[in-house]
């Protein structure tokens, strides 16, 4: 009875072993604000057919089918993580042949290592840091934003490589610690680039503008694009916006011009990359690209 019960255990293991999607991690040696690369691949003769995963701080990361039947998403390992290891779990739900459905647990371990961020020490006037005590207005702000950044484009909007979007030079990047005035003031969610005031600002790749207003607590002259999949960039503190909700923008396309509206101490460009809410490093995708 005990050789039967054994066998038994034995074979079910093996039929749910022969059902195994397989979930594929790129970099393999991430650091924080790199994005991931995730694609599940379905075993020959399955048909995936959504994956849900919860992983650092996205509750809900975002898969789209691929045209050879895997699933691709985008996850940002956040600039606040230590090295260490971490577990990406994922629910595949697929139908085999037979047209049943089934859902699998998978998981991949990962390693993220260590990335030094420099120290920024910021002397403002009091009246002006004051500003950032205003919480209300900030988080209405915050989840107007959020807002725009539910509802991306179900396939890839971009094209290619992704440029920086304005000449000029690096002044806080992303990451960066802060203090102002001796205080912490948190981790840089972007980059900023220092230019003249009405120097005309790019977008960074091609997409669809969901947010182009002027938002005053903090981002003033905002443009936002969603390049599809989850995957948007930022443009803050314009002088002046170019396009409006709902265009479509190419590449290279003048957008808005560099000023100094919201919370800024002078003229630059606050640049960020968002895979949904997630802040990622925009320099590294600019360096490394990102495929779909």
């Amino acid at each position: 009875m005990m050789k039967s019960t054994l066998m038994m255990l034995f074979l079910a293991c093996m039929l749910q072993c022969a059902h195994a999607a397989k979930l594929q991690v790129d970099p393999a040696a991430p650091q924080p604000g790199d994005v991931l690369t995730l694609t599940i691949w379905p075993e020959s003769g399955e048909d995936v057919t959504s994956v849900a995963m919860n992983a650092f701080d996205t509750p809900n990361v975002h898969f789209y089918q691929r045209s050879d039947g895997s699933f691709r998403g985008y996850l940002g390992v956040p600039y606040d993580r230590s090295a260490d290891k971490y577990t990406l779990p994922a629910n595949v739900t697929y139908r085999t042949k037979d047209n049943k459905a089934h859902t699998q647990k998978i998981s991949h371990q990962l390693t993220v290592y260590a990335r030094h961020f420099s120290t920024q020490r910021i002397t403002m006037k009091s009246s002006t840091a004051s500003t950032m005590n205003r919480t209300k207005a900030l988080h209405a702000e915050k989840l107007h934003v959020q807002e725009k950044l539910k509802h991306s484009a179900p396939q890839p909007l971009w094209k290619g490589d992704w440029i920086v979007p304005v000449k000029g030079h690096s002044t806080s990047s992303y990451g960066r610690k802060r203090y102002v005035n001796g205080k912490w003031w948190g981790q840089h969610s972007g980059a900023d680039i220092r230019a003249s005031s009405g120097t005309p600002v790019h977008a960074a790749n091609s997409g669809r503008v969901v947010l182009s207003e002027y938002l005053p607590a903090l981002r003033g002259n905002c443009v936002i694009i969603d390049h599809g999949c989850n995957v948007f960039t930022v443009y803050m503190h314009l002088s002046k916006r170019q396009v409006k909700e709902g265009d479509t923008v190419s590449k290279n396309q003048i957008i808005g011009k560099v000023g100094a509206t919201g919370f800024v101490t002078g003229p630059h460009l606050h640049w960020t990359l968002r895979i949904g809410w997630e802040p990622c490093d925009p320099f590294r995708l600019v360096q490394r690209g990102l495929n779909f």
